[in-house]
């Protein structure tokens, strides 16, 4: 059985990984010069910063996507975080737990009962699941400032926007209190990026470098390149995006009511801002929720697990922000500016290395949280990726999701127990 995988992001690699090693012939054809996507390594001025993720897994060793690399025996170290996150408010870094104490004993007894129904699978439905999440947080807590800034800290550093349905916003609480906080990657995006292709590779797959997909030909069922190469396939496994994936084998294929779907999907966009500060870590692995700024929605700081990810006698941070305009400048002078907020000394501690943005044909997701999935409806033709997210999957936790979706209709595993 023949398999095209078009994009060696982590969806891509995930699946071609196992299809490989289920017997498939395998072909991952890759646009760009070296594989991985925005999960890889990127060196700089001697640190290695990342493509696009932060190194960082959001649920650690006990998600979704290092439950497949498990199943994969892929040789890659998970750090979980400790603590699981911290918040930057009022001028102070503190323990998440200690942010209680700005609840009033109801709003204590509100948020208590909420974690617990959302635990116990009671979601919302209907109507209520439509509605803001934040507005539903403030509807069953109350109006409390603190809380409000926690979840809009924690949206635009999970998911790269400042609000969701509360059906998406329920689901992610659930996942967290399933599966626990986030972990680091020791050595970082490619560690993981790179055992997927050696496992690929060693399964008799092929991994081909500067192949850019220009054409899907769903009729004679192949692939054809920039460099008119074609790839014939009994499968095709597309983990460039929904969109991309319609243009590729054109719009004409496609009923009205389906493209005007595709067309309304949006993407989630932001900035990622890394810093290099002297000396040793300074917050360890962990995440800070930032709710004290303006744009910064939270950072973690790899090289606490990975010091090989800077050079020595530095430590390197990653702050992101979800962009709140289309105005990069005006994004990126704020961004600047909260950096100055939470580290005054920066001057004189550090610098800030390089700043990076994700919008327009690299965004960070394709599809943002919150969006409904479909399968494609086009037959052997599946979507892996950012683009296909399950409902409550942070980032590439919810990539894997999608991957285990597709791994089901291949008959290569059951994974139901993982759904939100």
């Amino acid at each position: 059985m023949r398999a095209v995988v078009i994009g060696s992001g982590i969806g891509g690699l995930l699946t071609a990984s196992f299809l490989a090693k289920n017997n498939y012939d395998v072909t991952v054809l890759e646009k760009s010069p070296r594989i991985g996507g925005r999960f890889a390594n990127l060196p700089y001025n001697g640190f290695q910063l990342s493509t696009g993720a932060f190194h960082m897994l959001p649920h650690g060793e006990d998600g979704p996507l290092a439950y497949l690399l498990k199943l994969l025996g892929a040789n890659v170290q998970i750090m979980n975080s400790n603590p699981k996150g911290m918040i930057f408010y009022e001028g102070k870094t503190f323990h998440y737990r200690e942010g209680w104490k700005y609840l009033s004993f109801t709003e204590k007894a509100r948020a208590t009962k909420l974690l617990l129904d959302v635990k116990r699978g009671k979601l919302p439905k209907g109507e209520e699941a439509e509605m803001s999440g934040r507005e539903w947080i403030r509807e069953k807590i109350g109006d409390n400032e603190f809380v409000d800034l926690f979840i809009k800290s924690f949206l635009g550093w999970a998911d790269s926007v400042l609000d969701v349905p509360a059906g998406e916003l329920a689901r992610e609480i659930k996942a967290a209190l399933k599966w626990g906080g986030p972990g680091l990657v020791k050595g970082g995006c490619s560690a993981i990026t790179d055992e997927l292709a050696r496992i690929v590779e060693r399964s008799g797959g092929k991994i081909l470098t500067r192949k850019k997909a220009v054409e899907i030909d769903v009729d004679s069922k192949k692939v054809i390149t920039a460099d008119g190469k074609e790839f014939p396939f009994d499968v095709l496994i597309s983990n460039v995006g929904i969109k991309e994936t319609v243009e590729l084998i054109g719009r004409r294929n496609f009923d009205r009511e389906y493209l005007k779907k595709v067309d309304s999907l949006r993407p989630s966009e932001g900035i990622k801002y890394n810093v290099a500060l002297k000396g040793k870590p300074r917050i360890g692995n962990t995440v800070v929720f930032t709710l004290d700024t303006e744009r910064i929605n939270g950072y973690n700081e790899p090289s606490s697990v990975s010091p090989e990810l800077a050079p020595e006698g530095y430590t390197l941070l990653m702050l992101h922000h979800a962009l709140q305009s289309r105005n990069v400048k005006v994004e990126r002078k704020k961004g600047i500016e909260d950096i100055y907020k939470i580290f005054p000394n920066l001057d004189e501690e550090g610098e800030i290395l390089l700043i990076q943005t994700y919008l327009n044909g690299n965004p960070v997701n394709r599809v943002a949280s919150g969006q409904t999935v479909e399968d494609f409806p086009v037959q052997d033709v599946y979507i892996v990726g950012d683009a296909y997210k399950p409902p409550g999957g942070i980032e590439v936790e919810g990539i894997a999701l999608g991957v285990m979706r597709t791994l089901e209709r291949f008959n290569l595993g059951s994974f139901s127990e993982w759904y939100l």
